[in-house]
């Protein structure tokens, strides 16, 4: 009994926190990445070329901050539920950071090679392995009671494993697809994030 009396209650408060310290960071590493090109002239025509040559960048910055934005909502929604941790949750979601700090480099390596299949594996196996490790992460919480801080609806379960797993297995469409027709690929991507505009089950439990 005394045992139980010394024993930590560690909420999920402070790893969040991490958490959207590392979303910010992340976000704002893509915005820094961003340079416009040397201009040799002030015509409209060195615009048009400085835009152009900046194009690459911008698509891939838009994909990867819209992507982070919703792996963000996704994080803040768990905690909703999951409102304490312990040792192998907090790892899982080192996990998951680690993966999310890894996305800046792996988007400006796409924006520099944008049609090689390598860069696109890299890229998509980036973004499934943020979805992976947070839905592990999601998984954990839920399946130890004692981490829960309020009652899962079931529809909420299923829904929930529905959007984290969507996202890989079209990532996984992309990377095969790169193999003939790159430019595809980078369709999907841009296509993916929409997925999650679209309503679904969940919304009746958000204000």
């Amino acid at each position: 009994m005394e045992e139980e009396s010394h024993k930590l209650l560690l909420r999920s408060i402070r790893l969040e926190a991490l958490g959207d310290g590392i979303f910010a960071v992340a976000m704002t590493i893509l915005a820094i990445e961003l340079k416009w090109p040397e201009l040799k002239d002030t015509s409209v025509q060195a615009f048009i070329n400085a835009f152009h040559e900046l194009s690459p960048r911008l698509f891939c910055y838009f994909i990867s901050f819209v992507v982070l934005g919703i792996m963000w909502f996704g994080h803040r929604v768990m905690f909703e539920y999951i409102g304490r941790t312990n040792r192998y949750f907090i790892f899982l979601g080192i996990l998951f950071y680690m993966m999310v700090c890894l996305v800046p480099l792996n988007t400006r390596f796409l924006a520099e090679n944008s049609l090689q299949w390598g860069t696109i594996f890299i890229y998509g196996l980036n973004l499934s392995l943020c979805n992976l490790t947070l839905y592990a992460q999601w998984v954990y919480g839920i399946k130890h009671k004692g981490l829960l801080e309020r009652e899962l609806p079931l529809q909420v379960q299923k829904e929930a494993k529905f959007l984290f797993l969507i996202s890989p297995v079209v990532y996984l469409f992309a990377i095969i697809i790169s193999i003939w027709i790159p430019v595809i690929s980078l369709g999907i991507f841009i296509i993916t994030p929409l997925l999650y505009l679209i309503p679904n089950k969940l919304d009746k439990y958000l204000p």
